[in-house]
């Protein structure tokens, strides 16, 4: 059995950014970084990288104080990336430097719904209080932006001190940057189960039956954290659960772009907006769908393909259908119960989460990697630990706010999937529907106490008859954990 001080379970970003700041703050330590090279079902290979902090605020986001937290972990994570690129920049060869490319524009326009509009007005707002540098544009002179005359855009703000880095070029740096490290190794393999004696980790077993003796275990395994947790019930039910944001984005080969920065809608329609980029060598980069589902998404779907590829060349540039494909990618966020992140140490002695980030992991992870190594090292945190993994999970809304805000996003989903309606009277028909097949299935659930996130009625909502049952078992299961 291989030794090691700690074992960083997960070689996404998180991961990785985890594992090189164990490292800096005790060289001495021996680290063992396991995850599968190939990296299936990950979030961070098929990621756009946007470093959006204020790219992503929404209405209900600074409404609460959980949500004022993620945004400001989001505004310190912004302020680290310079001097932390330049720190990894400064450990590769020049060949694997990561660079950001800056500059976001987010647009509006009327493929969604009033959801857009609220959104967009939330983020004008966010920057103005906080100070943060932004222009408006002229909506229909936004470089790269090249759209079909119903999707014109209808307002657009420039956000200098955003924009996105390459994820694949990413994981490549910080791997290689922990290959260079004689103490650390970078093992090939997934973790199946945690070994456990007397309430303290001692290591963790793979699925190929290798064993890894360590004191500390850090779970950044993204999605497949869940079933590492399984294995561990008594203290599974006391995490709120981790479900699986699948997502499918597409690369695409230009002889040449007026693609300068990140275009992107503000979120709607569950999804984290419609988004492109460009990539170097001629490459433009554009996302995303975001199904939410019990398991993850290991390939994407024709159904997926086909919207994504409607809404680029509909919404962004249509001028695109002379692109050629260089891929289809596919990847799951990690999405817990309560969209919370799980952040900090556990009631198992030498056991640490950090995991359930959403759509910000690669993002927040020069923040919360040097955070958690910090931690795992007896220092004080760069953070605050408002998402402790063992926690009751927080409700962001009243069941009146979740109830209207679903019905917001899913009438976003029908207008962007370009549905028809009849021209009288349907446009009030139209949100019944939807509204009545909301309050049925919140109904379904019975639950006040805890109540369900708009996003995760898409998991309800695709087989009623499993998963009401299942979920009503489940929070049965966290009253009794915390009783």
């Amino acid at each position: 059995m291989d030794t090691y001080d700690i074992v960083v379970a997960g070689n996404g970003a998180l991961g990785l950014a985890t594992a090189r700041a164990l490292t800096q703050v005790d060289p001495r330590l021996r680290i063992a970084v396991v995850g599968p090279v190939s990296r299936p079902a990950g979030a961070s290979p098929a990621a756009g990288a946007m470093l959006g902090c204020y790219g992503e605020v929404t209405a209900p986001l600074l409404r609460t104080a959980p949500g004022r937290a993620k945004h400001a972990k989001g505004v310190l994570a912004a302020r680290l990336w310079p001097s932390w690129l330049e720190q990894l920049n400064g450990e590769l060869p020049e060949d694997a430097h990561v660079q950001v490319r800056p500059g976001t524009i987010v647009f509006s326009n009327a493929k969604s719904g009033t959801i857009e509009d609220e959104n967009f007005i939330a983020i004008q707002q966010a920057v103005k209080d906080e100070d943060e540098p932004h222009e408006l544009l002229d909506p229909n002179q936004v470089p790269g932006l090249n759209p079909a005359e119903d999707c014109r855009p209808k307002q657009a703000l420039f956000l200098p001190r955003e924009g996105s880095v390459d994820a694949s070029r990413l994981l490549r740096a910080l791997t290689l940057s922990l290959e260079q490290s004689p103490r650390v190794s970078v093992v090939d393999g997934a973790v199946k189960t945690l070994d456990i004696q007397g309430g303290r980790v001692t290591g963790v077993r793979l699925e190929d039956g290798r064993a890894l003796s360590a004191a500390q275990v850090v779970l950044a395994m993204g999605v497949g954290t869940q079933a590492v947790l399984d294995e561990l019930p008594e203290l599974a039910r006391r995490i709120p659960r981790i479900f699986s944001g699948g997502g499918t984005s597409l690369l695409l080969q230009v002889p040449r772009t007026s693609l300068q920065h990140v275009v992107r809608t503000p979120n709607r329609a569950f999804a984290c907006g419609l988004h492109g980029m460009p990539r170097g060598d001629g490459q433009l980069y554009f996302g995303a769908t975001n199904i939410l589902m019990a398991r993850p998404m290991l390939r994407t779907t024709p159904a997926d393909m086909y919207f994504l590829l409607e809404c680029v060349l509909e919404q962004i540039d249509q001028d695109l259908c002379g692109a050629q494909l260089v891929a289809w990618q596919a990847g799951n966020r990690p999405v817990t119960v309560d969209t919370c992140p799980l952040i900090g140490p556990t009631s198992v002695e030498g056991l640490w989460l950090l995991t359930g980030t959403y759509r910000d992991g690669l993002f927040l992870s020069p923040l919360l990697g040097q955070h958690m190594a910090r931690r795992v090292c007896g220092q004080s945190g760069l953070v605050a630990e408002d998402f402790p993994p063992e926690r009751k999970p927080i409700s962001l809304y009243t069941l009146k706010e979740a109830r209207a805000e679903a019905l917001k996003h899913y009438l976003a989903m029908g207008w962007e999937h370009g549905i028809r309606l009849p021209k009288v009277g349907w446009h009030r028909a139209f949100p019944r529907f939807y509204q009545q097949m909301l309050d049925s299935l919140y109904d379904a659930l019975g639950e006040e106490e805890f109540v369900m996130p708009p996003e995760l009625l898409a998991i309800v909502d695709s087989n009623r008859a499993a998963m009401v049952p299942f979920f009503r078992n489940y929070y049965a299961e966290v009253r009794k954990a915390w009783a």
